[in-house]
């Protein structure tokens, strides 16, 4: 009775027209999530050694790039569009974001005269890259799945 054609076609306009807003809503979260990171690492920036700031900022950048992944997983209906669009927008908003970030922690370090200062361009890209991987992985086992499906459907 819940699952009966009626129920279905009843709810049918209501869980086609929420996918676009979960997935818009679940950009926003990730794009505000990248900001608040790299706001609360500026002190993090000022303090730690390159190498120490290497392992921090990948690790943030792998959860932040697996819980990014999850919600694009997540959402059922998301055409291919959508997924390049994910793809491509917010790791190069993360990746202005923490270029931004390390020149401010920079900028910081010169007026209080602290000779820690960090390459923003190398800080950057590791953060792209564990950011990005997450993502890339899901893709390629994604296309290895159709692969083999395919592969099995000739045969």
């Amino acid at each position: 009775m819940m699952y009966s054609d009626e129920k279905r076609e009843k709810h049918a306009h209501f869980v086609s027209a929420t996918h676009p807003v979960i997935y818009w809503v679940g950009l926003v979260v990730a794009i505000v999530g990248n900001l608040l990171v790299a706001v609360t690492l500026i002190p993090f920036l000022m303090i730690l050694n390159s190498t120490q700031l290497y392992v921090i900022l990948g690790i943030v950048g792998f959860v932040f790039g697996s819980m990014f992944n999850l919600i694009i997983k997540d959402i059922e209906h998301v055409d291919q569009t959508h997924h390049i669009v994910a793809g491509v927008f917010i790791p190069a908003i993360a990746l202005i974001t923490v270029y931004i970030m390390v020149s401010v922690a920079n900028r910081f370090n010169e007026v209080i005269n602290n000779p820690n200062p960090h390459n923003a361009i190398v800080l950057s890209a590791v953060y792209l890259i564990t950011f990005s991987a997450p993502y890339f992985v899901y893709k390629i086992k994604d296309f290895v799945w159709e692969r083999k499906q395919k592969a099995s459907e000739g045969a």
